[in-house]
């Protein structure tokens, strides 16, 4: 029992740090629109992508607020992730207003040189 407990201190630690929002299976076709939506609203203020079990290449990300009008940023992301790469951190929420909280990112792209659906994470930062 104690081992859990210490395990759970590790790692809720540093749960305020970077937290893995989800991931996304991704066609072998490019596809608009594959939603990441948070089940709970969160102030993400930052966002890293990474791929796994193939190589990515994306055409579009938009974050969603939960706002009285449904607010949206379109995000500068690259073209392209290989597998096992992570990107530079990516920012969101740029007009500090830390009243808007993400309700879902979607993404546009597809897996390239993979016969497996290859997986994009999306790592946030509060």
């Amino acid at each position: 029992a104690s081992l859990a407990i210490s395990l759970m201190l590790c790692c809720t630690a540093q749960a305020n740090d970077h937290k893995l929002l989800g991931a996304i299976a991704m066609p072998r076709n490019e596809t608009n629109d594959l939603a990441l939506k948070l089940p709970v609203c969160r102030i993400v203020k930052r966002i890293q992508l990474s791929a796994d079990h193939g190589d990515l290449q994306l055409s579009g990300a938009s974050v969603y607020f939960k706002a009285a009008r449904s607010a949206s940023q379109s995000l500068n992301i690259p073209s392209e992730i290989k597998e096992g790469q992570t990107t530079d951190w990516i920012n969101i929420n740029s007009d500090n207003d830390n009243k808007r909280c993400v309700s879902k990112i979607t993404f546009s792209g597809h897996t390239v040189n993979s016969s497996d659906m290859a997986t994009l994470k999306i790592i946030g930062d509060d």
